[in-house]
């Protein structure tokens, strides 16, 4: 358990040094910034039997192991007990890795990569980054790697349509549905959040050609979507022959939905002081309603609001990073920081000693330690 802290108290010494605003050359520094993203895709992607679904992915890595045609095949009108396998995107990924390991690495590199120029792009790069450990990095990163490089592709979206570079951010979506489908429902919130900037351009022939794509694939992919939306809720419900729950219920997703949630309440108040540019400010506006309308789902099928939560925490850690500078309650920033670091701190004990699936990340193992 002991190799968890060490991340966070780097983290935490950088964050303090960035706080004190006394080294920017060092903080600044794109060097020492790229390499603990290397440290970070070492410490995460080298790991092994870390994480309830790495079972999954070995059974899965084993599954798709025919040639690409014979994969394509399958992805198309293959059934298991989600419906039709169309993340064509994650079986091609599964195909090009030589082994498990391999596997691992590329999705880490996918979830950290924009997850490290996601917190770049912020004023306090570090702190961020120490906001996102204990619960996106260890437990996200560690565990549903597919969804969390699908979670950190949604970060790049949302910094693209931010900037009006739709194009961009256009492929990146379709790039994160071919690996993860459920990520398209909240792109497709930063782009209806975006409308009224985006029914401005220009239709050219690009635009015009990716949004028929867009289209196609969707329209596609919707019975399968709906089919493992059903699944979710009707396996919560059913027994096997043992009388053991086929899907047992998401015991964190109340808290989840409150990490979330508060955050997204602190953004609805005070708008006009995080001072965000039209476009971000309404995708943010149509995450936090979200997170705040997902309370129902939670209560009723915890399974599915836990999912759909975790593609909230882009929002909630660009909004948490900026908390400090509001002032709130009349708290300095330095001591607003040291807050957010106690209870960040305070997460990762929480989840590493009682969490209920705790052990299935310690101890820690890594090949470099073997």
């Amino acid at each position: 358990m002991t190799f968890y802290f060490i991340p966070f108290i780097f983290l935490t010494i950088l964050t303090e040094i960035e706080t004190s605003q006394r080294f920017d050359s060092l903080i600044k520094n794109k060097y020492l910034y790229s390499l603990i993203a290397i440290l970070f895709i070492i410490f995460v992607g080298l790991r092994y039997e870390i994480g309830c679904d790495w079972g999954q992915y070995v059974k899965a890595f084993e599954k798709y192991s025919p040639n690409i045609i014979e994969i394509i095949k399958r992805g198309l009108f293959e059934k298991h007990i989600y419906g039709i396998y169309l993340e064509l995107g994650h079986i091609f990924i599964t195909k090009i890795s030589q082994n498990i390991y391999i596997l691992n690495l590329i999705y880490s590199i996918l979830f950290l990569l924009p997850l490290f120029y996601f917190c770049s792009t912020l004023k306090r790069r570090y702190f961020s980054l120490l906001i996102s450990y204990p619960y996106y990095i260890v437990v996200i990163g560690m565990g549903p790697i597919r969804q969390a490089a699908c979670i950190s592709f949604l970060m790049l979206s949302i910094l693209l349509v931010s900037k009006k570079k739709y194009y961009l951010g256009f492929i990146i979506s379709i790039f994160s549905f071919l690996i993860h489908q459920f990520s398209i429902l909240f792109n497709g919130v930063i782009f209806c959040s975006s409308f009224t900037n985006i029914k401005k351009i220009k239709l050219t022939r690009k635009i015009i050609f990716l949004l028929i794509v867009v289209s196609l694939v969707f329209l596609y992919s919707l019975p399968s979507i709906i089919s493992k939306s059903l699944v979710y809720f009707t396996l919560y419900k059913k027994l096997d022959q043992n009388g053991i729950m086929i899907v047992s219920p998401a015991k964190s997703a109340i808290l989840i939905w409150i990490m979330n949630f508060i955050p997204s309440l602190i953004f609805i108040k005070n708008k006009r002081k995080f001072k965000l540019s039209n476009n971000l400010n309404s995708i943010f506006t149509s995450f936090c309603i979200s997170a705040i309308l997902l309370l129902p789902i939670v209560l009723v099928q915890s399974v599915v609001g836990y999912r759909l939560l975790l593609y909230i925490f882009p929002t909630s850690i660009y909004i948490t990073s900026l908390i400090p500078d509001l002032y709130l309650l009349n708290i300095k920033k330095e001591y607003m920081v040291n807050i957010i670091i106690s209870i960040a701190f305070t997460s990762l004990i929480f989840w590493l000693k009682f969490a209920y699936h705790s052990s299935c990340w310690v101890p820690y193992k890594n090949i470099l330690l073997n």
